[in-house]
């Protein structure tokens, strides 16, 4: 059983996880999860980049909330809300943010050693697994001399994704485009720790806000989110297209340098659900159980600015670049009965 083998590892993940005192439940978390930390002594299980989230809010707490307290209590800035993980929480979050933290207190038990949940046990399972490596890169087209320096990368934009274009209206200048990626690869430790599991579903979810900065042209001022006529516009449908990267980049060592190159094919093996959830099964599979014969390998999932470069005019000034938040992989796999054999593909 996973259980048994993971017991083993105790000792390994109390390292990772810091010598400390567990929480009220005394969780002991499966390998590949960590306690959260949202506040001394929470020990709620999650993916490592839960906790990190869970730092990062803490630490930007203080910017979400109102000045002073009314009736006693710190109340959040609109368009932030409570987290609530636990009784007393009112560190200011984005609301996909609250939802995460609430999945997590939910799933907490399956995510613990003798917690009830054994992920190689017989039947169909789910697993939220995070993210193990990234890589941001961009590409830039300038058009003219005429529109003063151009700079948006990689200082205040980095990290973000999207694409975009800038015009100066009263020269009718052509000046600017550019499109900007993420690479990342989802963490499978778990998975490859049990083995035979067939793989049914993976789906691939972000909570995407407009990026804090986009410092376009020298001497004008850009959103993230706006219009053609440069007035701010909420994009409903975000700014993130999936595709899927043809080159092994988590092990080039840069090799490659600025934007991976896809399968031409992407569309095949991904498909878009709502604005920001993707299905990933077909290339989720192909990468942890092989691709069959003639299908595509892939490394990772690329998330990148909808047009192409080339399909950029600079005649407008469209801007759509967004920061993405909680990249996270929802795994749904069976574990067939012993001795029943199940074709991978």
């Amino acid at each position: 059983m996973l259980a048994k083998y993971l017991i083993g590892c105790l000792f390994v993940l109390l390292t990772v996880s810091g010598p400390k005192e567990a929480s009220a439940q005394n969780a002991l978390c499966l390998q590949g999860y960590v306690w959260r930390d949202a506040r001394p002594g929470d020990g709620v299980c999650v993916i490592p980049q839960s906790r990190t989230l869970a730092a990062d809010e803490n630490a930007k707490a203080h910017l979400r909330r109102e000045p002073g307290p009314r009736d006693g209590v710190f109340w959040c800035l609109s368009g932030f809300v409570w987290r609530e993980a636990f009784q007393g929480d009112t560190v200011c979050v984005i609301p996909a943010a609250r939802q995460r933290v609430r999945d997590e207190n939910a799933l907490a038990s399956s995510r613990t050693i003798g917690g009830g949940s054994e992920f190689d046990t017989e039947g169909q399972h789910t697993l939220l697994v995070g993210v193990t490596a990234g890589r941001d890169a961009w590409q830039e087209k300038t058009y003219g001399s005429t529109c003063g320096k151009l700079d948006p990368m990689p200082n205040a934009m980095g990290g973000m994704v999207g694409w975009g274009q800038a015009e100066i209206g009263w020269l009718g200048d052509n000046c600017f485009a550019f499109v900007l990626e993420r690479a990342v690869q989802f963490d499978r430790t778990l998975m490859d720790l049990i083995p035979g599991r067939i793989i049914d579903r993976v789906v691939l979810s972000y909570d995407e806000v407009e990026a804090p900065s986009c410092p376009l042209v020298a001497g004008y001022a850009y959103r993230c989110w706006q219009n053609g006529e440069g007035h701010y516009q909420h994009k409903t449908d975000g700014c993130v297209v999936v595709r899927i990267p043809s080159f092994d980049w988590p092990r080039s060592g840069g090799a490659v340098q600025g934007r991976l190159p896809t399968f031409e094919e992407w569309r095949d093996q991904v498909s878009r659900i709502n604005a920001r959830q993707w299905d990933v099964t077909s290339a989720v599979n192909s990468q942890l159980n092989g691709p069959p014969l003639g299908g595509l390998r892939g490394y990772g999932l690329l998330l990148t600015g909808g047009p192409s470069l080339a399909g950029l005019t600079a005649q407008d000034n469209t801007v759509c670049v967004s920061e993405l938040q909680n990249i996270t992989f929802e795994i749904t796999y069976t574990v067939p009965p012993a001795g029943v054999f199940h074709p991978v593909h």
